[in-house]
C-alpha cells in the first residue's frame, strides 16, 4: 500500500530536481529520502527516477513510469489536502456542517451578504432544491445536518487556487465570460462591466467612458496570472485588440493586490483594467474609473469543483444562484 507520505517525497525530489535540495525541504536525511524512494520503486516493482551522472547540472529525471506517477501523485496529494481541511470543518458532534465561500477583492457586497444569509438544511430530501441536476447529486447524509456559511476574502489572484486547495469550498468569482475552467462549474450570477483605472489627471478623465480606440498604446500594468486558467490574463489586458487599438507596453512587477494596482495607477505607471464592482469598492480620489464601451462585460458566478457532490455546498450554491435571480 502506497503511503501520502511517501508520494509526497517522490513528488518533492522531481519538482526540485535535486535529492539534497528535497531532503532540505522535507527536514530528513538525503539518505533517508533516498531509502524512501527506493521502497516505493520496490513497491511499484519500477524504476521511478534517474540520477543523471552525464549532466550533473540537470539533477534527477524522472522515467516514464516516474512521470505518470508524478502526474497522479499531485492530484493525490491535493485530493488528500481537500479531504483534510473540509474534516476539519466539520463540528465535533458531526451535525453542522461548514461551507466557507471565498470570495475575490471588489466581489459586489450583497452576494457575499446573500452567501452568508443562507443557512440551509440538507438532508436525504433537500437534493431537489439545487440549481441544477448537476447540483443535485445522490449522497449519504445525516438525518440533518445544519451547514454553517462563513466567507473569507482571498488572496488576489489565487481564488482559483484556493479551491483547488480546500481552503474554500466555493467561490464567487469574477471570470471570462463563456469561461470552462477545467474540473470545475461555472454558475453565472451577474456581469458586470470593465472599467479603465487613470489618473485623476490622465487626458482621459474628463471623459465619462472610454473605448479600445481612446486607449491606444496606453502603457498598462502588468496584471500578473500567468498560473491562472484560461483568458484570465487576457481579460484584463482587454485581449485581443482591434489592430487599429493595439496594447500597450506592460508594465511590471505584476500586481499582487487591488491596493497596490491603485497606487501604481495614481503614481502614473500605468493604467489598469479591473472590473466596475472593484471599482466602486476601492474608489480613492486620485484615481478615477471609466467603463469601456467596447469590452464585453465580465462575469461574477459562483465557482465550485466538479467532484465536490456534497449537498451542503449545492445547497449553498443554489441559495446564491435563487438570490441572484430574485
Amino acid at each position: 500500500m502506497i503511503e501520502l507520505e511517501q508520494l509526497r517525497r517522490f513528488v518533492t525530489v522531481l519538482d526540485t530536481r535535486s535529492f539534497t535540495v528535497a531532503a532540505a525541504q522535507l527536514r530528513m536525511s538525503q539518505p533517508a529520502l533516498s531509502q524512501s524512494i527506493a521502497r516505493l520503486e520496490r513497491d511499484l516493482d519500477s524504476v521511478l527516477i534517474h540520477r543523471n551522472k552525464q549532466r550533473p547540472g540537470v539533477g534527477v529525471v524522472p522515467t516514464v513510469a516516474g512521470a505518470s506517477l508524478h502526474a497522479d501523485a499531485v492530484e493525490v496529494l491535493a485530493a488528500a489536502g481537500r479531504l483534510e481541511a473540509r474534516a476539519r470543518r466539520v463540528s465535533g458532534g458531526g451535525d453542522r456542517v461548514a461551507v466557507v465561500v471565498g470570495f475575490s477583492p471588489g466581489t459586489p457586497r450583497r452576494l457575499v451578504s446573500a452567501a452568508l444569509a443562507s443557512t440551509p438544511h440538507t438532508s436525504s430530501s433537500s437534493a431537489d432544491s439545487s440549481a441544477s441536476a448537476q447540483a443535485a447529486p445522490p449522497a449519504v447524509l445525516a438525518p440533518a445536518a445544519v451547514v454553517d456559511v462563513s466567507a473569507t476574502q482571498l488572496v488576489w489572484g489565487h481564488e482559483h487556487e484556493a479551491l483547488i486547495d480546500g481552503v474554500a469550498d466555493l467561490i464567487i468569482h469574477q471570470y471570462p465570460q463563456g469561461s470552462v475552467i477545467a474540473g470545475c462549474e461555472t454558475f453565472g450570477l451577474v456581469r458586470v462591466p470593465r472599467v479603465a483605472l487613470l489618473p485623476i489627471d490622465h487626458a482621459l478623465a474628463n471623459k465619462r467612458s472610454v473605448t479600445l480606440d481612446d486607449l491606444d498604446g496606453e502603457p498598462i500594468l502588468d496584471p500578473g496570472l500567468e498560473d491562472a486558467p484560461a483568458g484570465y490574463r487576457e481579460l484584463w489586458l482587454a485581449l485581443p485588440r482591434p489592430v487599429d487599438a493595439p496594447l500597450g507596453p506592460i508594465v511590471g512587477p505584476a500586481n499582487r493586490t487591488v491596493e497596490e494596482m491603485y497606487a501604481f495607477v495614481a503614481a502614473h505607471r500605468g493604467m489598469a483594467i479591473t472590473s466596475q464592482s472593484v471599482a466602486e469598492e476601492y474608489a480613492r480620489q486620485d484615481v478615477v474609473a471609466r467603463v469601456i464601451e467596447d469590452l464585453d462585460p465580465l462575469e461574477v458566478g459562483v465557482v465550485v469543483r466538479a467532484d465536490d457532490l456534497r449537498p451542503a455546498v449545492r445547497a449553498v450554491v443554489a441559495g446564491l444562484v435563487g438570490a441572484a435571480s430574485a
